[in-house]
């Protein structure tokens, strides 16, 4: 393969990968706010404005207790993270599939690395510096009431560490390790 070859398909490679990129962002927009709808149709609201683009769910009404305004404010974050173990349940370690490797990288970092701010917001809360208009300081207003902040931290560490060890288990990383050897 001479180099004009290589580059191509080097180009090629990362191209594929920023699309995937950004499909998998708007993907997790998605299942971010379809996760704050869940529980707003649960709680009977009717939901005004569903928005990918702007990022978010306005809606009135509902018949809302405690719980549900917990859940509120998790779900938008856990719920892609479900998504993402089921993908990771489901994922073939066996196909060869550049776009199914790609996409399923993306399935596991995106929606954890949302998940990492329910690890730093819970220590900016026991300082007094999380930020106020946030799910998981709003979350966190609540929750506090009953349990210590650092519960959530501890705990959504845990998951963390769980749905990475998995995604390795599963080869996750390892396939699309060899993606990007392929292509050197």
């Amino acid at each position: 393969m001479n180099d004009i070859e290589k580059r191509r398909k080097r180009v090629s490679f990362a191209l594929t990968v920023v699309v995937i990129g950004f499909l998998s962002i708007f993907l997790y927009i998605w299942l971010h706010e379809l996760g704050h709808a869940i529980v707003l149709w649960s709680v009977g609201a009717d939901i005004t404005e569903f928005s990918i683009f702007e990022a978010h769910v306005l809606y009135a009404g509902g018949n809302w207790t405690d719980m549900s305004d917990l859940w509120m404010h998790l779900n938008g974050a856990f719920f892609p993270v479900v998504v993402s173990v089921i993908w990771m349940l489901l994922y073939q370690r066996g196909i060869r599939n550049r776009i199914y490797r790609i996409f399923s990288v993306f399935e596991v970092i995106i929606p954890l690395s949302s998940a990492l701010a329910w690890v730093t917001i819970p220590i900016l809360y026991m300082q007094g510096l999380a930020p106020e208009d946030d799910d998981v300081t709003k979350f966190l207003y609540n929750f506090t009431f009953v349990y210590p902040a650092w519960t959530v931290c501890l705990v959504t560490f845990l998951v963390l560490v769980f749905c990475i060890f998995f995604a390795i288990k599963k080869g996750i990383f390892n396939n699309m390790a060899e993606e990007i050897r392929q292509v050197r």
